[in-house]
């Protein structure tokens, strides 16, 4: 438990000093259930190959979602 601590501190930290060191940020939280699309896509997109995916049609995730 002390170790997921420190590992979450130490990451905590990390963001903290990239936000401070890359200009202004602006955060906002969106629920989940607002933002169904783009994590319909982040899912799909753990299985490509590529950096890169145009799509002609929505994926059936995408569709469903919608």
């Amino acid at each position: 438990m002390e170790e997921s601590m420190d590992s979450d501190i130490t990451l905590l930290k990390r963001v903290k000093r990239f936000l401070r060191s890359k200009g202004q940020w602006e955060i906002k939280y969106v629920l989940r259930e607002c933002n169904l699309i783009a994590n319909q896509l982040a899912r799909i997109s753990l299985y490509w190959q590529t950096s890169l995916q145009i799509f002609e049609v929505p994926p059936d995730l995408v569709v469903t979602a919608i």
